[in-house]
């Protein structure tokens, strides 16, 4: 079984692109720090629990496993080898990895985990990412977002302007915290040379400008219209209850003694919360009930994931480009769909 970061994540065209080569770029492109700095805190619990002299609670590791497998459809032990395998992956290390999950569940309100400066990468942390991001689910976005620059770089006759290549140099040191002359200790650390780093700055600047030139204002208006009612932006105030009896009492505070919900927050001492966001960030059900309800109605109560909500509505908003969240919602459907067709016959997905 060859190494994780040698293990082929897609193919473009004729070559193959490796993990170690997703994980790299996403060092370039400044797309790991979340990642970084959740593996910094479930080691820093890790080492906790070692302190402690804590034994892992072996029952809630194997219900994570079992999720994991269920989630991915991993139903036999043949089908669990072969994912692992394709992506270079040890059982030992899958069990390593839900430990600290779960070090992480059980002690993670009282560790702080240190900075993480992703400026001094070393070949360690390179290599506890890769199966960090293959194992949270987080590697498929950097996998996407590398196949998309390939795609916009080979649909970029001849080179790519120098000012604009030096411009996303610029911009590399900026975002990665770099001098000039540390840039040459990182490609090492990385196993790569000045080469490489030249390829990835033509491709993101090959990238930014495929962007821009899909990104016409009237794609945009088009897209935005077609979305109007997900990117709705609703204002709502909410009591969150445990039971769906308690829900129905507080219901019937509102309909039947005129409470608001606040005062029924404050009687039941049930959380209330005022809150803004957009419809599609809702699961199904609660979306096209709260799309549905007229201003100041309070809805029946609505269950999610154990939790009972007693809603009214306060205000919708129509989505607009000026929102930012909106904004940046819209471009990237546009770009999903753009993309998508534009690698259709060039992109050949390996383990995602």
């Amino acid at each position: 079984m060859p190494p994780t970061g040698d293990c082929a994540a897609f193919a473009f065209r004729d070559a193959t692109t490796s993990v170690g080569d997703v994980v790299r770029a996403g060092y370039f492109r400044g797309e790991l720090q979340a990642s970084a700095f959740e593996l910094a805190w479930k080691t820093a619990c890790e080492d906790e629990a070692e302190r402690l002299s804590l034994d892992a609670d072996e029952v809630a590791v194997g219900a994570m496993i079992d999720r994991f497998r269920y989630e991915n459809d991993l139903i036999s032990a043949e089908e669990t080898e072969a994912w692992l395998d394709s992506r270079g992956l040890t059982a030992d290390e899958v069990q390593a990895y839900f430990e600290r999950c779960n070090w992480r569940e059980t002690l993670g309100e009282k560790v702080v985990a240190g900075k993480v400066d992703l400026s001094r990468v070393t070949p360690e942390l390179l290599g506890e990412l890769q199966v960090e991001l293959l194992m949270s689910g987080a590697f498929g976005p950097l996998a996407t977002g590398l196949a998309r620059r390939l795609v916009a770089r080979s649909a970029t006759e001849g080179p790519v302007d120098a000012g604009q290549v030096e411009a996303e140099r610029a911009r590399f040191l900026a975002r990665s915290g770099l001098d000039p002359e540390r840039v040459a200790g990182w490609l090492a650390n990385l196993e790569r040379g000045e080469d490489w780093l030249g390829r990835m700055l033509e491709m993101e600047a090959s990238y930014r400008l495929t962007c821009a030139a899909v990104l016409t204002p009237g794609r945009l208006s088009q897209a935005l219209a077609a979305a109007r009612l997900p990117l709705t932006r609703l204002e709502v105030e909410t009591v969150e209850f445990d039971s769906a009896d308690a829900a129905r009492e507080g219901h019937l505070c509102v309909r039947d003694d005129g409470l608001s919900l606040e005062e029924v927050s404050r009687e039941s001492r049930y959380p209330f919360k005022r809150l803004e966001f957009l419809a599609e960030d809702l699961p199904e059900e609660r979306r096209q009930k709260l799309l549905c309800a007229g201003i100041g109605e309070v809805m029946e109560p609505v269950s999610d994931s154990g939790v009972f909500h007693l809603s009214r509505v306060l205000g919708k908003a129509e989505p607009n480009l000026a929102d930012p969240s909106v904004r940046r919602r819209v471009e990237q459907r546009i770009l999903d769909t753009y993309f998508s067709e534009a690698g259709a016959k060039d992109i050949r997905w390996i383990i995602l």
